[in-house]
């Protein structure tokens, strides 16, 4: 059996129950897995699509996307109440205000996911096999560190001015050279470089705390009821949000500076 065979077999049962577990109620850790088992899968089959263009990635998740979205949904508000919650400078009565506007948004989007899992829309993810894509184990661990170049070559610059917009595509582009990296557990050889995981761990936290508060401070600006409530949150997430953007900076040119430190000369 292919290594990545393996992976993936795994990686789409683990989905399938986790969205057994989301048809059933909105459980905030069903819901997260779920969100994450798909990007690891989305990260999978835009690695083999790399290898051969035959591989329609996006063609393939196409059929799961409207699952994915409705899902996100209802992840956002589980975010956007866990981080009011834990603000400091909100008053009690803005915070309560506001988580029980968002624990409404999460009943109502959660109708909308159920009336999709009754739809034709598959309430189970299936993707093909590594075997029947005809890419062979010598072939991906030929293309692997190829693929993997590439996507730091796009995550790794940083420049003196850089938007929400490139911090949100590093941000993903990240997520997907890590998930990358662990698809390969099962491979010959395998060994993962801890020193490295622990440097894209420190990133990704701050910028999924970054990106925490982005989501939030949008959808809370969506919610109907007082503005008051919203316009006492925003400026507290604003001023974190540029202490961690700020953070994620230094520590993406310390990972540029590693990872040019173990290029060849």
């Amino acid at each position: 059996m292919n290594c990545l065979e393996k992976y993936r077999s795994k990686l789409i049962r683990e989905i399938n129950h986790e969205l057994r577990q989301v048809c059933v109620q909105p459980d905030e850790s069903a819901v997260h897995d779920f969100r994450v088992g798909m990007k690891k899968l989305t990260a999978l089959f835009y690695f083999l699509n790399g290898i051969d263009a035959g591989v329609e990635s996006k063609k393939l998740l196409k059929p799961h996307r409207v699952l994915f979205k409705s899902v996100g949904n209802i992840r956002d508000a589980h975010i956007a109440i866990n981080l009011i919650q834990s603000l400091d400078g909100i008053d009690a009565s803005d915070s309560k205000a506001l988580t029980k506007s968002l624990q409404t948004r999460i009943k109502q989007d959660y109708r909308r996911f159920r009336g999709i899992t009754r739809s034709s829309t598959p309430a189970s993810i299936r993707m093909p096999t590594i075997k029947s894509t005809g890419i062979s184990e010598p072939a991906i661990l030929t293309h692997k560190p190829a693929i993997l170049q590439q996507l730091l070559q796009q995550i790794l610059p940083s420049g003196d001015v850089m938007t929400a917009k490139h911090w949100h595509k590093k941000r993903i582009l990240l997520k997907r050279y890590h998930h990358i990296l662990d698809a390969f557990q099962f491979c010959p050889g395998h060994v993962q470089d801890e020193a490295e995981i622990k440097q894209i761990r420190m990133l990704e936290q701050l910028l999924g705390d970054w990106h925490d508060r982005v989501i939030t401070a949008e959808l809370v600006q969506s919610l109907p009821g007082p503005a008051k409530h919203v316009e006492k949150i925003i400026p507290l997430m604003n001023n974190q949000d540029r202490l961690l953007l700020g953070a994620a900076k230094i520590y993406l040119r310390k990972y540029a500076l590693w990872q040019r430190a173990q290029q060849p000369d």
